[in-house]
């Protein structure tokens, strides 16, 4: 199949390809991201992004099972995983700001 018109022609093989690419992209943006799960709703796990704090809902289905607000993910071969050492990292860093703030 060939879409044209006066400037370009598709064929459905650079179609598919450009298809490729894109789906290839989406997995590498989602490998380098660290999502913290902020709270869950009904079926939905409401999710933020560490490096850009856009939020983000993934359906809990496409979660290891037994996950919870507070649990840091990323996403490996086609998969989200818990971090726990990003998480253990994550509660560390909160626990010296906590303390920091009631010596002062």
């Amino acid at each position: 199949m060939q879409i044209e018109n006066d400037n370009f022609k598709i064929t459905n093989e650079e179609n598919n390809l450009e298809n490729f690419i894109q789906s290839i992209l989406k997995e590498l943006n989602l490998m380098e991201e660290t999502l913290v799960v902020d709270r869950i709703e009904e079926n939905i796990a409401v999710c933020e992004n560490r490096k850009s704090g856009k939020i983000i809902e993934i359906d809990i289905s496409k979660l290891p099972k037994g996950i919870k607000e507070g649990n840091v993910l990323k996403y490996e071969k086609g998969i989200y995983k818990i971090d726990i050492e990003e998480q253990k990292k994550i509660e560390e860093r909160i626990k010296e700001k906590m303390k920091n703030i009631w010596n002062n």
